[in-house]
């Protein structure tokens, strides 16, 4: 096979570089313009196929990579191969010769038929498990189903609620799938769910519209530290008095504090003992003790007290009008019993420190209780939410019901599709196995159909040909045996039902020519020609411009016969979608300017061989350009034509040497989207106000003319017109282009050349 071509010095290839064409596969599609220099490449392959005093020194320079003259025979379908096997010899040569016996054949036959019933019995086998693997899986499915349906049943006590899709486990289940594959986060517990739904549905839910009162709180906080700083405090008498030490020493303030109030009622008697022991002198003594600065201090105590009493009260009253309407789980009595019991050891401890001023305490913070009470406010804040959300969280806890059921059915669902996996790996292996048998049997019979092929004699093989003839809508003519050469039938086309020997060949359409011509050549591909040598060889193909002149019909029959001589070996395995069926066809070359004609013989949905690869040849400036890819790059005929005058643009010469092409473009461009696009437009109108004495004034008109009359057709203006731009320079052109597309179609020439007018 050959790999890479290198034109070089050739037609329009670069004389000192050439062209290198490279990564040719088993299939290569050409498309380029007439002109272009596509016709070369199919030359230089039919060239090497010529002995070696026959080939042209034109393609001396030129290379290949691959080509093995004792190992390939290059047939070339070009003008070339026309005129030699018809205009110059009106007879046809023979399209085969049989070289086996037909008892040989009978017995291939029988043996592939044997092969054939064996295939079938594995393929059915294969059928058997993969049917028995399916209904397996649909029982395993089943289960699931099931499973994810009795998850419903957990909430049957939750007879206020309705989940969805009640009628079918198929939704219910395709539900749990989808909340699966959505769901992140917590998910909660069955006793939260039911938490939920007596909250939400059982208990009756009302707005309290009351809270623990911050102010009052943060009264007593400041309060306790107001009264913590006087009880650590020591507070005792007048020390500078006589009477302080013995005061002290017995440790009796409180009981001689006591007793001295008694004195304004007793006098010189002693409120304890009675007797007249009290003297004046005794009497200031103890006032002195118990100066001013002891007594405030001690009723600034008694006044604290006092306070914390009534600030707190304040505090438990409100705790008991909450309690009054709300107190879930006994949160807000529990918290007044808690209060009350702090509240009344603080005021027994700041009355200790009335009775023993000189000794420090410290009171228990409500600090302490802050935990409590922020519960209390966080749960009205909650009741009072959830009164106001009560839809909302209803349709939040059908959510996490759904959540809860998906969580409950997850890991039998990722089993199954583990287990799904396994089922599927294995059928597949099955239908591998079974297809691999199923395309043996097709191998065998196709094998079958080839043999019995080779039992048909030279005479069926042409009647074949008619029939081809018949049906693609040539029946003015046929082919006919004349005779034998050396056992070779020799033919010649005659009218229908006729007698008459003589060739009507020359009679005949440049298309019907054409197209008999091809499928005498495709019979030479299919078959064997006279020559004998070349029995053994591989076949390198080379197809060029197979369609000109053919109507569609015939066009569509010959991507047809190309297609079968491109037929993939086979489906399977992968190797056989790059072979060749036909064994005796090494390589194969189309080359066409038809882009209908290109994108049916490529069309890749066909079953040909898949080791391909599609070429574009292209010239400008008289240079050759040759790009190949594995996917089609090639436009629609008008979109080309915009892509051409763009890179004649790019690459302008600033003599007129280009000027013709660039013209024709030009009239063609103007001719196609007036006539299929800018229906409407007035394109004289662009040179009523024309100066006619303006040199830009005769190319206008003959472009436009083009619209009225056909591009090819020569019009009154045509021998001016070609005088004009033979000695204008080509930016003249493209001006006029310009001007008259600003008048028929400004955003059209600006999107198809990309460029701002």
């Amino acid at each position: 096979m050959i790999t890479s071509i290198n034109l070089k010095a050739v037609a329009s290839y670069d004389p000192v570089n050439g062209v290198q064409i490279n990564d040719l596969k088993k299939v290569n599609f050409f498309f380029g313009f007439n002109g272009s220099g596509k016709s070369t490449v199919a030359k230089y392959l039919h060239n090497l196929s010529l002995k070696t005093n026959e080939q042209n020194t034109d393609y001396a320079n030129c290379s290949n990579v691959g080509y093995d003259n004792t190992k390939h025979h290059i047939l070339t379908f070009n003008e070339d191969f026309i005129e030699e096997n018809f205009n110059r010899n009106q007879e046809l040569k023979g399209v085969f010769s049989l070289n086996q016996a037909n008892d040989i054949i009978d017995k291939q036959i029988e043996t592939e038929n044997d092969l054939i019933k064996n295939y079938e019995s594995l393929s059915f086998k294969y059928q058997h498990f993969i049917e028995k693997l399916e209904i397996d899986k649909q029982a395993k499915y089943d289960d699931l189903l099931s499973h994810c349906w009795n998850q419903r049943t957990v909430f049957s006590t939750f007879s206020k609620i309705s989940l969805a899709y009640s009628g079918s486990r198929l939704n219910h289940f395709q539900e749990v799938n989808r909340q699966i594959q959505n769901t992140q986060g917590t998910i909660f517990t069955l006793s939260n769910l039911t938490a939920t739904y007596q909250r939400l549905y059982e208990n009756e839910i009302r707005k309290i519209g009351l809270t623990v009162s911050g102010k009052i709180y943060r009264d007593i906080r400041e309060l306790e530290i107001k009264i913590d700083k006087l009880l650590q405090e020591v507070i005792i008498g007048n020390e500078d008095v006589d009477i302080a030490s013995l005061i002290q020493t017995l440790n009796s303030r409180n009981w001689v504090e006591a007793g001295v109030t008694y004195l304004d009622k007793t006098g010189n008697i002693c409120p304890f003992c009675q007797n007249e022991t009290v003297d004046r002198n005794l009497i200031e003594q103890f006032n002195l003790f118990f100066d001013e600065t002891y007594k405030k201090k001690i009723a600034e105590i008694e006044g604290s007290k006092n306070l914390y009493k009534q600030k707190t009260d304040l505090l438990l009253n409100s705790l008991l009008e909450i309690q009054n309407v709300f107190n879930p789980n006994n949160l807000v009595s529990n918290s007044v019993i808690a209060l009350k019991s702090l509240f009344e050891d603080n005021i027994d401890t700041i009355q200790f420190k009335l009775n023993h001023s000189n000794e420090r305490k410290s009171l228990i913070s409500l600090s302490s209780k802050k935990l409590e009470l922020s519960s209390i406010v966080k749960a009205i804040k909650e009741n009072d939410q959830l009164y106001s959300d009560l839809d909302s969280n209803k349709q939040s806890l059908l959510i996490e019901i759904w959540k809860y059921i998906a969580a409950k059915c997850e890991t039998e669902i990722n089993d199954f599709e583990l287990r799904k996996l396994k089922y599927n790996r294995i059928t597949t292996l099955a239908n591998q196995l079974k297809t691999d048998y199923d395309n043996k049997v097709i191998t065998s019979r196709q094998a079958i159909e080839s043999l019995r092929n080779q039992t048909i004699n030279t005479k069926e093989a042409v009647d074949n040909i008619n029939i081809i003839l018949k049906n693609s809508g040539f029946e003015g003519f046929e082919i006919d045996e004349r005779n034998k050469v050396n056992n070779i039938s020799r033919y010649y086309l005659k009218r229908p039902n006729t007698t008459n020997t003589n060739s009507i060949f020359k009679s005949l359409s440049e298309g019907e020519k054409n197209f008999i011509s091809f499928l005498y050549f495709f019979q030479l591909c299919v078959g064997t020609d006279d020559i004998q040598s070349n029995g053994s060889k591989k076949k390198i193909i080379v197809i060029d411009d197979p369609v000109s002149s053919l109507d569609s019909q015939a066009l569509f029959v010959v991507a047809t016969l190309i297609h079968d001589l491109i037929r993939q070996k086979g489906k399977s395995p992968k190797s056989d979608l790059q072979q060749f069926l036909n064994t005796a066809i090494d390589q194969v070359y189309v080359l066409t300017h038809n882009q209908y004609f290109y994108k049916e013989v490529s069309f890749d949905r066909r079953p040909i061989c898949t080791d391909w690869w599609h070429l574009v040849i292209s010239k400008i400036n008289n240079k050759t350009k040759v790009v190949g890819d594995r996917y089609r790059k090639v436009f629609d005929d008008y979109s080309l034509l915009w892509k051409s005058l763009k890179d004649v643009k790019a690459a302008m010469p600033g003599n007129a040497t280009m000027n013709i092409l660039i013209a024709n473009t030009m009239r063609r461009i103007i001719d196609s989207y007036v006539n299929f696009i800018g229906i409407g437009k007035d394109t004289w109108a662009v040179v009523l106000n024309e100066d006619k004495n303006n040199p830009e004034y005769y190319i206008k008109c003959a472009f436009i003319s083009t619209i009225n009359d056909e591009s090819h057709k020569i019009t009154a203006l045509d021998g001016v017109y070609y005088q004009k731009i033979i000695n204008e320079q080509p930016q003249i052109l493209f001006d006029v282009f310009i001007s008259i597309f600003k008048s028929i179609g400004k955003e059209h020439y600006e999107m198809m050349m990309d460029e701002q007018i």
